[in-house]
């Protein structure tokens, strides 16, 4: 849902914001008063087509920013498009230049349209002028009968996307195999030559560190011994001077006689004897570690050959001792599988064919189930329409002819919406369709039938109410409350009968301002919405007769409402 939008430079708008709720939101003004900027901008935010003669006269260039506070789930698919974390909202900024250079941003970080585009497809569903109109891309029209179908396609579809997704995996590995075969020969040379000449090499995980801490001890052994045998001599052997062990056990002799006068001399005694025990022990192990040391330069250049030897081939074939064999095993189930591909070929083949057996029976049945839910939406759209002043409109869902062997990742459909809007003219697509209003209506049609299903947050409907009135301005106001149920819908409108349904009303104003023309927003409330509502109805002058006919209107709203 979008909480706030700011814009600056933009058009015949100097700088506004405005902060949007849930519910029915309504944006009204006079003819010209820049109405449809405001969904031009918002178009912007959702990845529309920048243009340099946006920019208003002597700006540099135009801002717009659009707060959206998102779910989980949408923060989740967006952080997995993006790689950033995007919490619970979504700050995403359009710049245009005078020059036409344009950026967006997403929480200050730079991305490609395209991008944009992705990730907000899904939040915000802009209905009005052609280019920005998701009726118009058929891709969307299968995903729109999908979402009638509800749980029973749901399971379906699943079933089949998962064959789908295992099929593909197969006809992949019987491609790489196919491909291997025909170089299969020296692949295989290639294989046996690497897995020779790591196997040759007998690594284990680990080798390589404690090669390097024995070389370490290699080149320095002189100064190890020489270090190790004059701490012995200190400590046990006692050459010029008595070593600490003739010195403690000196002290203990001393201390024993000593115990005649004083027994308290006593409890040093065992003390010193165990330090001497400790200093006896070190003694023995650092002559034995002193003897151990290899002095012998041929052992110091085959542990510098073997560390060679590992080096060029973690080059070679990873980082890593572990990467290394890795890439060993791994190319053992290679030329396991080349020894073995004629036999693996045909095992695969005969897979494919069984998951293509029961995908195309999945398929069949969910393309039966589009069938029968094609007829009911149909007939509901068309009911729908004939509450809008298009009775006579004829709604069609068109199944391409697909062969029985060619499988999309939605089923074996491609479907389109046909439609004929006037009697005696053949059924178009909806591209076809001129009228912007008649497109509005269409998808006000749709989102009403799927007002419970649909995950969409953010509807905008700009035209929807071209060219009616009366009844039919009520019902189309009716269903644009029906919509706006636990949503947000934005509607551009000239008619009271749907301004009245609204949950917030915003006017927008065209002024001049030191002699430039400017267009303001702000929202309405108490006394200038019954204002607004009787200069809609008047169409002139306002008159306490359209006063009291916009508040009754206002008041049977609210008990529509309720």
């Amino acid at each position: 849902m979008i909480d706030r939008i700011s814009i600056e430079n933009f058009a015949l708008i100097e700088a506004l914001e405005i902060d949007f709720d849930c519910g029915l939101t309504v944006l009204s003004g006079e003819t010209g008063a820049g109405k449809s900027i405001i969904i031009d901008a918002l178009t912007l935010l959702t990845g529309g087509r920048a243009s340099a003669e946006l920019v208003r006269a002597g700006s540099e260039k135009s801002i717009i920013v659009g707060v959206f506070s998102l779910t989980p789930s949408k923060s989740q698919k967006i952080k997995e498009i993006l790689g950033i974390d995007v919490d619970d909202q979504l700050i995403i900024e359009r710049e245009i230049y005078s020059s036409g250079k344009s950026i967006a941003k997403v929480n200050n970080k730079i991305i490609t349209i395209g991008l944009l585009k992705e990730i907000t497809k899904d939040l915000v569903d802009i209905h009005g002028q052609h280019e920005h109109h998701s009726l118009l891309d058929p891709q969307k029209h299968l995903s729109f009968l999908d979402l009638y179908g509800g749980k029973r396609i749901g399971e379906l579809l699943s079933r089949y996307n998962e064959l789908y997704v295992k099929r593909r995996d197969i006809l992949n590995r019987l491609s790489k195999l196919h491909s291997n075969n025909e170089n299969r020969e020296r692949q295989m040379d290639l294989l046996k030559f690497e897995i020779e000449e790591i196997e040759n090499c007998n690594l284990t995980v680990g080798e390589d560190e404690e090669l390097l801490n024995r070389r370490k001890v290699l080149i320095n052994a002189e100064k190890l011994y020489n270090g190790v045998m004059n701490s012995y001599n200190h400590l046990y052997q006692g050459e010029e001077n008595p070593s600490v062990v003739e010195v403690i056990g000196s002290i203990i002799s001393d201390l024993e006689h000593l115990t005649k006068y004083d027994d308290n001399l006593s409890k040093f005694i065992p003390q010193l004897e165990g330090a001497l025990f400790q200093i006896q022990d070190v003694s023995r192990e650092l002559f034995n570690y002193g003897q151990d040391l290899e002095l012998d330069p041929e052992a110091l250049t085959s542990v510098e050959m073997r560390i060679d030897e590992i080096n060029r081939l973690k080059r070679k074939y990873g980082p890593t001792i572990e990467d290394v064999l890795n890439y060993y095993q791994q190319r053992k189930l290679e030329l396991e599988e080349l020894v073995n591909s004629e036999e693996l070929f045909k095992g695969l083949q005969g897979e494919l064919k069984l998951v293509e057996k029961e995908l195309l029976k999945i398929g069949q049945e969910l393309s039966a189930k589009r069938k029968e839910l094609a007829l009911n939406l149909s007939t509901k759209i068309s009911l729908e329409l004939a509450d809008m002043s298009m009775e006579k409109t004829k709604f069609e869902v068109y199944f391409k002819k697909n062969n029985d062997d060619e499988f999309y990742e939605t089923g074996l459909d491609q479907v389109e919406f046909l439609i004929s809007p006037n009697p005696g003219e053949p059924l178009k697509p909806l591209a076809k369709i001129s009228s912007g209003g008649e497109l509005s209506r269409i998808m006000l049609a749709m989102k009403n039938i799927l007002a419970q299903i649909d995950q969409i947050e953010t509807l905008v409907f700009d035209e929807v109410d071209t060219g009616i009135g009366g009844r039919t301005a009520q019902r189309v106001a009716e269903k644009l409350l029906n919509v706006s149920k636990g949503r947000q819908v934005l509607c551009v409108s000239h008619l009271p009968q749907i301004c009245v349904m609204a949950d917030n009303h915003y006017k927008i104003e065209k002024k001049e301002v030191a002699g430039r023309t400017i267009s303001t927003i702000r929202k309405l409330d108490g006394q200038e919405k019954i204002l607004e509502i009787a200069r809609m109805i008047s169409g002139a002058e306002i008159t306490q007769g359209t006063i009291n006919h916009a508040q009754e209107m206002l008041a049977l709203a609210q008990g529509f409402k309720r």
